[in-house]
């Protein structure tokens, strides 16, 4: 946990909200959770929201802006915002860094995902020159921007409580170009107060020195189709951002609507999660390094997690098939040949995120059924005890062996003994062979299958 000493609040400056190359781990709630003290406002709160332990993690990046969108991308969907090219390059130009999250916006009926905030940072100023984002329109993913036409101010330096202030765009998206009949006008007007400060407990830190941020914006949406029908829409939203002056990143934002009787609804809610990823310590293991195809026609191989310290495994099974996993799989392979199945495993909820480390296992499948093979008794489940042995020998045949012509040798390679032993346990009478050792061997008495599988045991008198 993290702990700081202070006196009074701190004041958020310019110097302290990120530059390209600042990257964080944040975690979402995946659930629903109450809205009851987060909204709190004052000097000296206390923000408790450390009762949801739920992990649903991901980062929050800022990136120079052509690690977001390039150049000749932006430019070409631009115009989709009614901007002319010299203030497209202006939008352009003006950006310094692009911060990338995982959140989401609505626009209509599409879902805008994979949101870049493109910013420009001043000594007094964070602004907002455009969004990018990702869309399905035609069912693929498509890369596009809302590009404002004058610059949404979502910070004023320095951030102290009590401080305020008012910021006013607009913007258009022309949806023709890309197939839909549609017309967008939005404007958007923003009203910021820093409504609090004290300490925000989330289930992993405490950030003993915060100042709140709150944001409501208006939104009026003026949507025309075919030409004609004109529909309006009215969106009141509330942002909420905890600033530390130690994190470069709000160390936790909540996002949600306002209703008409003025209470608020949070649907989004992230905070900054600190963790390292440790040394992988992952082995994957097969148990051997051979495998015998039996007359089902197939074998099964087990792929135990040994040590698992990572949360996603993906594998390549080396015979065209793949899977994502967390944990152990089983796969059937009925090829005989040479193997090499690769295997990743990824740390998702630490940093560095996709923290992966990669293994290849090498092993060989024998199609027992038309060659054959020698296998130890032990590795088909067949068990022989005491041993050493005096007078009888007993042993357990597995139920999928079936019946098994066996034949006992002495230390010399003669067959002193032979005979059909069935499934399940049964004894043979060995009172008459002298002292040493000796050499069992089993084979399917149907002569379909062509493993032998060999055991050996004393006898002493």
């Amino acid at each position: 946990m993290m702990a700081q000493s202070i006196d009074a609040q701190q004041v958020y400056e310019s110097r302290h909200y990120g530059t390209p190359g600042d990257v964080y781990l944040y975690n979402r709630f995946a659930s629903g959770f109450s809205n009851e003290g987060m909204t709190a406002a004052g000097a000296n709160i206390t923000w408790d929201m450390s009762t949801n332990l739920e992990l649903n993690t991901h980062v929050n990046q800022i990136v120079e802006p052509g690690e977001g969108i390039d150049q000749f991308t932006f430019l070409t969907v631009c115009a989709l915002s009614g901007l002319s090219s010299t203030d497209c390059f202006a939008a352009w130009n003006a950006s310094d860094q692009c911060v990338e999250l995982k959140d989401s916006l609505q626009l209509l009926d599409f879902t805008l995902y994979d949101l870049q905030r493109y910013q420009t940072k001043t000594n007094n100023l964070l602004l907002e020159n455009f969004i990018g984002f990702k869309v399905d329109l035609t069912g693929l993913p498509t890369q596009a921007v809302i590009v404002y036409q004058n610059p949404d101010t979502t910070i004023q330096f320095p951030v102290v409580y009590g401080n305020a202030w008012t910021s006013q765009t607009h913007y258009g998206l022309d949806l023709n170009a890309a197939g839909q009949n549609i017309l967008y006008n939005a404007t958007q007007s923003r009203l910021t107060t820093i409504d609090g400060w004290g300490t925000l407990m989330t289930p992993y830190d405490t950030f003993v020195n915060v100042v709140r941020l709150r944001s409501d914006i208006l939104r009026i949406d003026t949507i025309i189709q075919n030409n004609k029908d004109t529909t309006i829409l009215v969106a009141d939203q509330v942002e909420f951002m905890w600033l530390d002056t130690n994190y470069t990143l709000p160390v936790m934002t909540a996002n949600g609507i306002i209703t008409p009787n003025d209470s608020i609804i949070i649907n989004a809610l992230e905070y900054i999660y600190e963790a390292t990823c440790p040394t992988p310590t992952w082995v994957a293991d097969p148990g051997a390094d051979t495998f015998y195809i039996g007359p089902s026609g197939d074998v099964t191989i087990i792929f135990n997690i040994l040590n698992s310290n990572a949360n996603t495994y993906s594998w390549d099974f080396g015979d065209g098939q793949f899977l994502e996993s967390t944990g152990p799989v089983a796969h059937d392979y009925n090829v005989p040949g040479e193997y090499a199945m690769s295997v990743t495993g990824c740390m998702t909820n630490c940093l560095p995120m996709n923290s992966c480390s990669f293994q290849i296992i090498d092993f060989v499948i024998i199609d027992s059924t038309t060659t054959d093979i020698t296998i130890p008794g032990e590795d088909l489940g067949i068990k022989l005890y005491p041993n050493p042995v005096s007078d009888l020998v007993n042993m357990f045949i597995p139920e999928k062996l079936g019946t098994q012509q066996y034949q006992l040798f002495d230390i010399a390679g003669r067959i002193v003994k032979s005979g059909k032993i069935y499934a399940g346990s049964t004894t043979i009478e060995i009172e008459d062979l002298s002292e040493g050792v000796y050499t069992i061997q089993f084979q399917s008495s149907f002569g379909l299958n062509r493993e032998v599988a060999i055991m050996r045991f004393m006898v002493m008198k």
